[in-house]
């Protein structure tokens, strides 16, 4: 007896030593619900490149509408699928499932499991083999944003890939209309007919307004940039606020792809000294939202770690046919950064920007794309369009600055050049026509650059160049140049002596400096998104530089051409010609006549300066009526 209570000990103690083990042949576990691990014992997931892809048939998606997903290899491979877990994540909550799924392939393989909602995931049924396999899921009604597809895929039992995600899918409104929706077909087995792809878009189909204007004119605050826009519903960028009880609603937008759309609450229009709130894209393709605070001209201008984060909660998100929204609240009261933001009690000037880059991972960088403010402090709960800041001062300066450097500074240029020679005889003012008009139109331009600097300065509250965009850096240079310029021909010696030569060519190369520079920095304000010029105006500039080219060469050839009519030993002062030594000089000029060709030479004048002053004026309207550039958008647009 002995021995066979021995026995039966042994098999007591070796049953202890036995760990149980679950098998999921039939699909995956209740607690892969949240993880989508296996639960293969202790066996890891691989952490080499998974052999799986997952396709979908379209990058966007209307609420309530169908989408073919399928679990395939990549092309050129054939590898088996053993088990998966296959579910839809919010973007902006991965650990949230959306949507439910409504046909599989072959239901003896693979079936629809509940998670957290009816329908939400699916998984195999057994653990055979599997090829390409394509789910059909719904899109939800109640959701608006980006979700991905994600799963874990298992070749065996002890080989699998966890988070194999899909690329990044818009679930857009009803109205949405979506031209990319021809399915990725992998698999002969689906018995879901591709849906049909219409070729042609209905003639005269009103575009609906984006979500983000619905309210404007009665329920929410709303500003957006460029102005006007809120009303036709094409805004560059654009804030909005609903104020329901204590509840704060923020709503911001950008078009044009931007990397990021943001809003702020400052105590004046300019930026320093802010909290914002940014919408950002990352390189993943999610959507996150942060809080910001602003310092005025200074590095690092925009600072996360100094605004806390929580103020803010995120309701919604999407990035859909390049324009980028966000919906969020924000605390009622707040502080940051020491300063106290109680939005019920206290106004605000509203900022919406936005822009195309990051300066790096936790600031965003300059506002390329869209940059305003309200023109006074509002309160939030208020209701309409809110109207933007007095672009006065800069249609001024803009205005100034076209007038001095492509009127008044290329007329001065073309007669000291070409006129030395022309109306001899006769005086304005006790000096010579050429020069009297050259001082003027000289002296104008030095005002008006002047004026125009200081009307920059008082408009941007000081010296700063965030901008990539060198306009600022080419126009301090421009002004200081056209600054010392008067000052050194006040001290101007006289023709003749020995230092006249170093003058001339000093003077001249100023001037000529000051005047390039000064049209090239009018060609970068096209640029600004301040200046609110339609980008045909670079075509303006450019025909402007074409014509007073021709005409500089016209003048010069005429200027060779009548030297080699010289008689009596006698040759006129032409271009660079005072630029010579003062022996050479005084025997070469002759003053008691017009040079030849000068009936020919004012002509040209008499065709230039109407030309000039055509160009100017049609830039300065093209600067002045802002209108003008919106009817050009809109032509392009339509």
């Amino acid at each position: 007896m002995l021995p066979r209570k021995r026995n039966i000990s042994t098999l007591l103690t070796l049953l202890l030593f036995i760990k149980p083990s679950e098998q999921y042949g039939s699909g995956a576990p209740p607690k892969a619900c949240v993880d989508q691990l296996p639960r293969h014992e202790s066996i890891q997931p691989q952490t080499s490149v998974p052999p799986y892809i997952i396709m979908t048939a379209a990058s966007q998606v209307r609420q309530g509408d169908k989408l073919n997903v399928t679990i395939g290899s990549p092309v050129g491979a054939s590898v088996p699928i053993g088990g998966f877990i296959l579910q839809a994540r919010q973007i902006q909550n991965p650990d949230t499932i959306v949507g439910k799924f409504v046909s599989v392939p072959d239901p003896m393989k693979e079936h629809i499991i509940t998670c957290n909602a009816d329908n939400d995931t699916v998984t195999h049924s057994s653990p055979a083999d599997k090829p390409a396999m394509t789910f059909q899921w719904e899109a939800p009604t109640d959701f608006l944003g980006g979700v991905e597809f994600r799963a874990t895929v298992a070749q065996s039992y002890a080989t699998f890939w966890k988070n194999i995600e899909s690329s990044l899918v818009e679930v857009v409104t009803p109205d949405t209309v979506i031209t990319t929706t021809a399915p990725i077909t992998t698999t002969q087995r689906s018995t879901q007919a591709p849906p049909v792809i219409m070729e042609n878009k209905p003639k005269q189909a009103a575009t609906p307004k984006d979500v983000i204007y619905n309210g404007c004119a009665d329920t929410k605050l709303c500003f957006g940039v460029p102005q006007n826009c809120i009303d036709k519903g094409d805004c560059i960028a654009i804030v909005a606020v609903f104020v329901a009880g204590d509840i704060y609603t923020f709503e911001v937008q950008g078009t044009g792809n931007p990397r990021y759309v943001a809003a702020a609450l400052s105590s004046d229009t300019k930026m320093g000294d802010d909290s914002a709130m940014e919408c950002v894209r990352n390189d993943n393709g999610r959507i996150n939202l942060y809080t910001s605070w602003t310092y005025p001209k200074a590095e690092p201008y925009v600072k996360r770690s100094d605004s806390p984060q929580e103020i803010v909660q995120l309701i919604e998100s999407s990035n859909i046919d390049g324009k980028l929204y966000c919906k969020f609240t924000r605390d009622a009261v707040s502080t940051v950064n020491g300063v106290t933001f109680d939005l019920p009690s206290n106004m605000y000037n509203l900022m919406v920007v936005s822009g195309d880059s990051m300066k790096d991972v936790d600031r965003v960088g300059f506002h390329s794309l869209a940059y305003e403010a309200t023109a006074t402090p509002l309160s939030l709960a208020s209701v309409g369009a809110a109207a933007g800041a007095s672009k006065v001062l800069i249609k001024l300066h803009g205005s100034f600055m076209l007038i001095a450097w492509i009127g008044a500074a290329s007329l001065g240029i073309l007669l000291a050049r070409y006129f030395k020679q022309t109306w001899v005889g006769k005086q304005l003012g006790g000096k010579d026509i050429w020069f009297a008009y050259h001082r003027i139109f000289m002296c104008t331009t030095w005002l008006l650059t002047i004026v125009g600097f200081i009307l920059i300065l008082v408009e941007v509250g000081g010296w700063q160049s965030t901008s990539p965009n060198p306009h600022a850096i080419t126009g301090i240079i421009t002004v200081v140049l056209c600054f010392i310029q008067p000052i050194g021909a006040y001290f101007r010696p006289h023709p003749g002596t020995k230092n006249r030569s170093i003058f001339n060519w000093l003077h001249w190369l100023v001037g000529n400096s000051a005047h390039i520079l000064g049209i090239v920095t009018i060609f970068f304000a096209v640029e600004l998104k301040k200046a609110e010029l339609p980008s045909f105006s670079t075509y303006i500039l450019a025909a402007f530089v074409v014509f007073h080219v021709v005409m500089h060469l016209v003048l010069s050839l005429a200027a060779c051409v009548s030297d080699g009519r010289i008689s009596n030993g006698r040759v006129n002062t032409f271009p660079l010609k005072d630029m010579l030594g003062q022996t050479r000089q005084a025997t070469q000029i002759d003053r008691s006549s017009d040079a030849p060709f000068s009936g020919f030479r004012r002509i040209l004048l008499g065709v230039y300066s109407p030309i000039i002053v055509l160009f100017v004026i049609v830039m300065i309207c093209l600067v002045a009526i802002p209108s003008i550039a919106e009817a050009y958008d809109s032509i392009l647009g339509s």
